[in-house]
């Protein structure tokens, strides 16, 4: 009798801000050689969304496979409480030795927040974590948090020199200092191997290198970047210096710095790029990338000047549609899907590909069958949530009600709630196949009332369906900033 097949590893890559159609395979400007063969011997889901335009939220959604509605994880001032369920506890329960390397987000990023002491490692513990080495990322060092790319800049004696480096841009957590706005470039000015995606590159691949357990491994490497503040390296700026930038969209006097804005923007993709190959080479190098399920993608998406706007927090394209590919054991080569997707789904695939079952509460829904070729289609709307604010997308229409931009309190609260001196925001209709731009709001066009209708039933009923009465440990606690 043959013994069955042994369980697959999984690399789990998560991006942070990279919008969907800035990699090589979809707008054929961004350099991605690495994704691209990624997605050429696995499958490419051109659909996919994210569940919340916001880091945390997003991350939490992925991690318990719950809406931040139902976990209380709806905005950055929410974390998962302490043991929620998730994917990555059931596959350490099945077995598998589980470690992340980079950004995961799932504490609060605040200015007393130590991400190398022992009540994190049993925050993450309690996630489903057996290591972790975790970055804040994106110069939130100034602000005072530690983490292990800060204490690696301590021991290298540079930590002084990065600091400066970040100061360059203002940041809203850093109230006494000024700054360039986060999409104004600033080439990276010292050795490669001191900034933050060469670290946890290095770490990642250093981390297969050494693995020696018996079991298999689920890693997730979690990349910073091209999240703002635009910091190029260098020699993958050098890729698109001498390049014509494509303008923003809908967008008809964008800032002077954009275009430079864009250029570093794609070069830090390129760069991250560059070490999905070497992790892909680390794995190939332990004789594992025929059983090893290889799943890329990000929180959210970059406006990047599209609309006048950079950033994330609304519900236009760029900023709630993702890039994802899946490749390896389980994936049927060259699949190339447009099927409606949310990275709330991920859980629950990577659980399946791996034979583990979901946990009862995971409210994702597994991509295994668009994987396999056994369906081509998977949902019929995806949802996206943003503090009180709500989308809602079938494929053709898009319905926005709210506009998370709209709370311009100081902080940014990022809509945890709207006083009553804030106006109530406007429902916006857009026709997708019509108008991909999303320039043309038809919400008080007369003749799009029956569509509009139609979309707020179609809005309740998923909010129905994502709140349904199920039990829960408890929600997350609100801790100010």
């Amino acid at each position: 009798m043959n013994a069955p097949p042994p369980a697959p590893n999984v690399v789990f890559i998560i991006a942070d801000q990279h919008r969907w159609d800035f990699v090589g395979y979809e707008d054929g400007v961004t350099v991605t050689p690495n994704l691209d063969a990624l997605a050429a011997r696995g499958a490419v889901f051109r659909g996919a969304h994210c569940t919340s335009p916001l880091c945390c939220p997003s991350r939490a959604a992925i991690a318990s496979g719950r809406y931040g509605t139902s976990t209380g994880s709806f905005t950055n001032l929410h974390q998962l409480p302490p043991g929620t369920p998730g994917f990555v506890g059931q596959l350490r329960s099945a077995g598998y030795r589980t470690a992340a390397v980079g950004k995961t987000h799932m504490e609060i990023h605040a200015y007393d927040s130590d991400l190398t002491a022992e009540p994190h490692r049993e925050f993450m513990d309690s996630l489903g974590w057996d290591e972790v080495c975790e970055v804040s990322g994106n110069g939130m060092l100034k602000t005072g948090i530690r983490c292990a790319y800060s204490e690696h800049l301590r021991e290298a004696g540079r930590f002084d020199e990065v600091l400066e480096f970040y100061r360059r841009w203002h940041y809203f957590m850093d109230k006494g200092r000024g700054g360039d706005p986060g999409f104004h470039p600033h080439e990276w000015p010292l050795e490669p191997e001191l900034q933050e995606t060469e670290f946890i590159g290095r770490r990642a691949a250093e981390w297969l290198a050494a693995y020696a357990g018996a079991g298999p491994y689920f890693l997730h490497v979690g990349f910073a970047a091209p999240h703002s503040p635009v910091e190029p390296a260098p020699g993958f700026l050098d890729i698109y210096r001498d390049r014509d930038e494509p303008p923003p969209a809908a967008c008809e006097a964008p800032p002077e710095h954009t275009a430079a804005g864009r250029r570093g923007y794609r070069a830090m993709i390129s760069q991250i790029d560059h070490w999905v190959g070497e992790i892909a080479r680390a794995v190939a190098d332990r004789g594992e990338l025929e059983r090893t399920v290889f799943v890329y993608t990000a929180d959210h998406g970059e406006m990047a000047g599209d609309h006048g706007r950079v950033g994330k927090c609304v519900f236009f394209d760029p900023s709630v549609r993702v890039p994802l590919v899946v490749a390896g054991p389980g994936v049927r080569g060259g699949t190339d899907s447009d099927a409606l997707v949310e990275i709330i789904d991920l859980g629950a695939t990577v659980n399946e590909l791996c034979g583990v079952r979901a946990h009862e509460l995971d409210q994702g829904r597994s991509l295994a069958p668009l994987l396999s070729g056994a369906s081509d289609s998977h949902r019929e709307t995806v949802y996206a949530e943003m503090g009180c604010d709500r989308m809602l997308y079938d494929g053709r229409h898009k319905l926005m009600w709210g506009d998370p931009a709209s709370d311009t309190r100081e902080l940014g609260r990022l809509h945890l709630d709207k006083p009553v001196d804030i106006p109530p925001s406007p429902a916006r209709l857009y026709d997708m196949e019509a108008d991909a731009l999303e320039e043309r709001d038809l919400a008080d066009d007369g003749s799009s009332r029956h569509v509009l209708e139609e979309m707020k039933e179609k809005l309740l009923l998923r909010m129905n369906e994502n709140t349904e009465a199920r039990p829960f440990l408890g929600r997350g606690a609100y801790r100010p900033l």
